[in-house]
């Protein structure tokens, strides 16, 4: 069966807004990305942080079908999307029969827990300036061009914060010339400064409350 069959087959459109599944629900299906977007979250505390944005080519739900548990995370339609729903007997019948697509997942796993760990981490600062200098760094960090990164779509929620708040935290980084930016396009002008002012604002933010 080829993709266009597949899709015919067991595809399904969603509208953007639709939750595909709550966290603490049980894992049934693999959901395949043919078009559109769909937005992880997690609730922590009384804040849901934003884990993951995914797109064409990405695929959700796997997790809770690999391990039997809960479903960590909700998923919920960004873009109205066009989505390929596996269920759970033949997501084990792809896993048994491919090993390629068993590796691909594997590593697409290792990725996400590693991006949902970090996250959770920043999470912890209450600094809304140092949240925003950690996912940069992150992002730079994970760039493929050199000291250039994309701002990723929803960054004010993946922080925990509102599009006021990031945009004041952003025009503070750049007036005190720590970064430049440009549409999107994010660079960090002295890393070594860079990383001087935000360990300074982690070790603020550890000891604020000492006395």
């Amino acid at each position: 069966m080829d993709k266009e069959q597949a899709l015919e087959r067991h595809g399904k459109t969603f509208e953007s807004g639709t939750v595909l599944f709550y966290e603490g629900d049980p894992g049934s299906k693999l959901w395949i990305i043919n078009d559109g977007r769909i937005k992880l979250t997690k609730r922590v505390c009384s804040e849901e942080i934003v884990i993951e944005m995914l797109g064409p080519g990405d695929f959700c739900g796997e997790l809770a079908l690999v391990t039997n548990c809960a479903q960590p995370v909700t998923a919920t339609v960004e873009e109205t999307a066009r989505l390929l729903i596996i269920d759970a007997a033949q997501f084990e019948n792809m896993i048994r029969g491919n090993g390629e697509l068993s590796v691909r997942m594997l590593k697409k796993l290792a990725g996400r827990l590693n991006e949902a760990q970090f996250r959770l981490s920043a999470m912890q600062m209450r600094n809304s300036l140092g949240r925003v200098m950690l996912q940069l760094r992150h992002e730079i960090d994970n760039s493929e061009a050199p000291n250039k990164a994309t701002l990723p779509d929803d960054l004010a929620g993946i922080l925990g914060m509102d599009d006021v708040e990031l945009s004041k935290c952003l025009d503070k980084l750049v007036d005190k010339n720590l970064i430049t930016l440009k549409e999107k396009v994010f660079s960090i002008v002295d890393r070594d400064e860079y990383l001087r002012f935000l360990n300074f604002l982690e070790l603020n933010d550890r000891y604020e409350f000492v006395k």
